[in-house]
């Protein structure tokens, strides 16, 4: 038995030791600065917990944040450490202060891949050492903290790089649009950023396509089939990629059910939230003063416009889903640090994004490629000023490609911003 342990401390001891080794390799001189880093709290008293879609970046956030100290890491996403129980984790410790020496902080990546970790972290938070959590699974983790956390944790969302930082990835400074060459500039990495995407590998260098493909089928095979044990697998994978297809269009859990054959609705609306919890897709729900009827009804979006690839709905001909995607994802990134909540409106008309916080609508927003055209610049007008009537906003705006007004209709002012402009000069000041 004594040697079976001493075998099992040895073990880890030199996982922890190769995974010490490739955090060495790391290049702090390729590290793009995200803002993100700004909201982890390196001396907090409180778990800090990273979540997002695999390959987005976490555990280099998590290395960014705690550069400047001396911490250790554990990487769960190693197939080595995949039967770790909650009673080996203490065995893990040893391993880790033999390896490390003292520690005030810690960086534990892909928790989620151990059952009863939370057992463990409030174990290490009682004991002060600092903790940074990663995790690409957004129910596991919340469940947990949920449940044993309570209180002791904040939250870190992030997303593959936003276009400020595709920027930055391409030694680009913002400043460039303030010149004729550098909006054009600008408007030519855009358009490629609609296409490519965020994720900081492609961002680099890596093939898009390829990547992209194995990054979509590895989420679904190993984090949601595996995990789940669905036994019907081809029908859920013809389910994720069918939702690629229709981002940022209203979702029927009986249509699913019947387009795939499903047995019943619960089973389409399990399948939709499997996906969510990987972050392949992020959700919005109906806005509603009637709780039951905001749950009902969604729409879903791409966590990477880059998706789009995979039902073959990338390029020019798909600019406005595209542009409407991105934007979703801009006002997700911020609604944690200034708390409000994002909706779409349906009613009367259809508002393609509301702004709701402290019981408040505080915006209505519309994406349109341009409203150059008559006809698509009444609708948006009308769609805005209808919805501004009903939920006594008047905060309004249109973002498009690149044309910049100010509209007066019906005593209400609304802005029409260029998509670069608006998600470079920040989000929702009222409600900071």
């Amino acid at each position: 038995m004594q040697n079976e342990l001493d075998m099992e401390r040895n073990n880890f001891r030199q996982i922890l030791l190769e995974q010490q080794a490739e955090l060495s390799l790391a290049n702090e001189e390729t590290w793009i600065y995200r803002e993100k880093e700004n909201e982890i709290d390196t001396n907090s008293k409180l778990a800090q917990i990273v979540t997002g879609i695999r390959r987005c970046g976490k555990s280099t956030l998590a290395q960014m944040a705690f550069r400047k100290l001396k911490y250790a890491f554990v990487n769960f996403d190693d197939e080595r450490l995949y039967e770790l129980q909650a009673e080996d984790l203490n065995h893990l410790l040893e391993a880790l202060y033999a390896v490390y020496g003292e520690f005030d902080h810690l960086l534990l990546d892909e928790i989620q891949n151990v059952d009863g970790w939370h057992l463990f972290v409030n174990r290490l938070l009682r004991n002060k050492i600092k903790i940074i959590l990663t995790g690409s699974n957004s129910n596991l983790l919340s469940r947990e903290m949920a449940t044993h956390l309570t209180g002791r944790y904040a939250i870190i969302e992030l997303f593959p790089f936003s276009f400020g930082e595709y920027l930055k990835a391409n030694k680009q400074e913002q400043q460039i649009i303030n010149t004729a060459k550098g909006k054009g500039l600008a408007m030519n990495l855009f358009m490629e950023y609609l296409v490519k995407g965020g994720f900081p590998e492609v961002v680099r260098g890596e093939n898009r396509k390829t990547y992209v493909a194995n990054l979509f089928e590895a989420i679904v095979t190993r984090d949601i089939i595996y995990r789940y044990k669905i036994r019907h697998v081809r029908t859920f994978r013809e389910i994720s990629l069918w939702l690629t297809g229709n981002y940022g269009a209203e979702i029927s859990y009986n249509r699913i059910k019947n387009i795939f054959g499903l047995g019943s609705e619960n089973t389409a609306k399990n399948y939709v939230s499997y996906l969510e919890e990987a972050w392949l897709f992020v959700s919005l729900s109906k806005f509603s003063y009637k709780k039951q009827e905001s749950l009902r009804n969604r729409k879903m979006y791409l966590a990477d416009t880059s998706f789009a690839d995979l039902a073959g709905e990338s390029g020019s001909e798909n600019t406005g889903h595209l542009l409407e995607n991105v934007v979703m994802l801009h006002l997700l990134r911020n609604r944690l640090r200034y708390g409000y909540e994002v909706f779409y409106y349906k009613k009367k008309v259809e508002v393609d994004f509301l702004i709701y916080r402290q019981r408040t609508v505080h915006e209505l927003i519309q994406v349109s490629v341009s409203i150059e055209n008559k006809n698509t610049r009444n609708r948006e007008i009308r769609a805005l000023v209808s919805a501004s009537q009903e939920l006594k906003a008047t905060k309004l705006t249109i973002i498009t490609m690149n044309e910049e007004d100010e509209i007066v209709q019906d005593g209400l002012i609304i802005k029409v911003k260029p998509i670069i402009k608006y998600i470079l000069e920040g989000v929702i000041p009222q409600c900071k």
